[in-house]
């Protein structure tokens, strides 16, 4: 009978010991697939922002572009314009 007892309760602490060891094991599953979940999104997320980035470089460019051209646009304004080759420069009029 003690022996059967012994038997038992050694039984009964092996299986308490491996119920603990697989809740454990799929507690840290769990984790591992928590992490992976969260890895992926991340990995999706920075190809998004890669993305925008890019979009904004490649935005930013067009606008230094459209700027250098506005001012080229703005210089040739603001040069005077020459005046026709029979009409005297306003210094070169004689005074009335």
């Amino acid at each position: 009978m003690r022996k059967a007892t012994a038997m038992f309760v050694a039984l009964v602490m092996f299986l308490s010991f491996s119920i603990m060891t697989g809740c454990e094991g799929g507690r840290i599953k769990a984790e591992y697939e928590k992490l992976k979940a969260e890895a992926e999104q991340l990995t999706k997320d920075k190809a998004n922002l890669e993305s925008q980035v890019q979009e904004l470089t490649n935005e930013a460019s067009t606008c230094k572009t459209e700027i250098e051209q506005l001012k080229s646009q703005l210089a040739a304004l603001i040069q005077p314009s020459p005046a026709p080759e029979g009409t005297p420069a306003a210094e070169e009029m004689p005074a009335e």
